[in-house]
């Protein structure tokens, strides 16, 4: 695709603008939540009062950033996107089922919720009520879980590369991960999450640098992380897997800085 081509896929700021407060809310409230979660001892009652605070923090956000739609309307909107988000429910059931009778991963479900996110999103046409440039602003939360889901997903097409890593974690033995019982799994999945936030991180950097005009300085930090994962390397299986998702990360930050920042 040519530069021009590049430029001329434009993305409306009404779109940008809905759609960073929808997936803004499903996600990264979703985040903090998780964090209290353990503090909640009915779950159930603890899952409802979360969407019940997300239905009336995006409904109020929403109508206090705009100013064309009324709070009712953004009341009714905020209400169909938090049952959308609901249906994350049904999908991590299915795709529990299956797998305990299949064997097979059918992870690809998890992106039914923010694609039917973003139809809704195209539903909602208001002009933000300030004058702000809303697509880094809409980068800065796709780059962040919402691209997780894309990056877990490939990783665990590519070879197993993930469940390897996971059974493993960088030459650890199997045996040594059984014998730590629920501490070593949750020590691991500690380190995976702990993994996500540093590509996350990576993106959001690769991004800011596309905006300012820095494209060069891109491979600074990509050598920044390779030097803290250097010792790592010497093991095959955790080389592949590095390389694989850094690759995909830097690939995906970069499309999505192309199209929305309208090429560079």
């Amino acid at each position: 695709m040519t530069a021009k081509g590049v430029n001329d896929l434009v993305i409306s700021p009404e779109f940008l603008f809905t759609l960073t407060l929808t997936m803004g809310y499903e996600y990264w409230l979703k985040q903090c939540w998780d964090s209290l979660r353990a503090e909640i001892s009915k779950m159930t009652l603890g899952y409802f009062l979360y969407r019940l605070i997300h239905w009336f923090l995006f409904a109020a956000t929403g109508w206090l950033l705009s100013r064309d739609i009324s709070f009712q309307e953004w009341l009714a909107f905020s209400l169909v996107c938090v049952l959308v988000g609901c249906l994350e429910l049904p999908v991590y059931l299915i795709i529990k089922r299956v797998r305990e009778r299949t064997g097979f991963s059918v992870y690809e479900l998890n992106y039914v919720v923010p694609v039917a996110l973003a139809v809704v999103s195209s539903w909602m046409r208001c002009s933000p009520r300030f004058d702000v440039d809303y697509r880094l602003a809409f980068l800065i939360v796709f780059l962040s879980h919402p691209a997780n889901y894309l990056i877990r997903w490939a990783l665990e097409r590519s070879d197993s590369a993930l469940k390897r890593l996971s059974a493993t974690d960088g030459g650890t033995a199997i045996a040594q991960v059984a014998a730590t019982g629920d501490s070593g799994r949750d020590a691991r999945e500690d380190r995976l999450k702990v993994g996500r936030k540093i590509g996350t991180i990576e993106r959001w950097l690769i991004v800011l640098l596309m905006a300012t005009d820095n494209i060069a300085s891109i491979g600074l930090v990509i050598t920044a992380k390779s030097i803290v994962r250097y010792p790592q390397l010497s093991d095959r299986d955790f080389a592949e897997y590095y390389l694989f998702g850094t690759l995909l990360s830097v690939v995906l930050a970069l499309a999505s800085g192309l199209v929305v920042l309208g090429g560079v």
